[in-house]
Formats: C-alpha cells, sequence, structure tokens
C-alpha cells in the first residue's frame, strides 16, 4: 500500500474525527452558555433572595413594635375599664344610699301627713 493510498484511509478517520470534535466543541458552548446563563439567573435569585429576606425582617421588626403597641394600649384600655367599674360600683352604692334615703324621707313624709291629718282634725273639731 502507497502513502497515497494510506492517506485516502486515513483522511476520511480525520474528517470524522474532526467534525464530531467540532459537533463536541459547539455542544460545550452552547452548556457553558447554558451554565454562565444559570449563574448569573441563580445570582439574580439570591440577590432577590436577600431583599426579600431584608423586607421580612423589617416587617417582623414593625409588627413586632406594632403588637408591643397594641399590648400597651390593651393595657390602658384594661386599666380604664377597671376604673369605670369601680366607678360604677360606687354608682350603684350611691344609688341604694340614695334609694334608703328617699325611703326613709318617705316614710318621714307619711308620718308628717300623719300628724298635720290629725292636727287638722284636731283643730277642726275644736
Amino acid at each position: 500500500m502507497t502513502a497515497d493510498q494510506r492517506l485516502d484511509q486515513l483522511e476520511p478517520l480525520v474528517s470524522q474525527t474532526l467534525a464530531v470534535a467540532d459537533r463536541h466543541t459547539a455542544q460545550l458552548k452552547q452548556i457553558n452558555a447554558t451554565v454562565s446563563h444559570l449563574q448569573q439567573a441563580v445570582g439574580q435569585l439570591l440577590e432577590a433572595g436577600q431583599v426579600q429576606s431584608d423586607n421580612i425582617q423589617f416587617v417582623l421588626r414593625e409588627l413586632g413594635e406594632l403588637r408591643q403597641e397594641v399590648r400597651t394600649d390593651l393595657d390602658e384600655l384594661k386599666h380604664k375599664t377597671n376604673g369605670i367599674q369601680s366607678n360604677q360600683s360606687l354608682t350603684s352604692t350611691r344609688i341604694g344610699d340614695l334609694e334608703n334615703t328617699i325611703s326613709l324621707m318617705s316614710t318621714q313624709v307619711t308620718g308628717l301627713d300623719a300628724k298635720m291629718d290629725r292636727l287638722l282634725e284636731l283643730l277642726s273639731n275644736k
């Protein structure tokens, strides 16, 4: 076999091998571009996740402060409600005392009426 014949046999093999290598190189470039795109997307997601985390922490801090304010307001409201209940109890006691006084006065007025009737009766008999 001559050198030209051997070259003719090797040439299609080298051509096929180079074609496969070119195809693999193109595929590797696509994979590399895809990986690069994915890295950018992951970076953006991480950045967005950090922003969301910061936002959530801010909201949680605000909610904690708001919760404390609500608790303080509720404590004040409970204190005022207790004061109102104490005043209501005192008022009820005073109303009871007033009713007793009115009842006593009514009894005394009835007694006075009886005495006045007796006086008028005595005066009219004379």
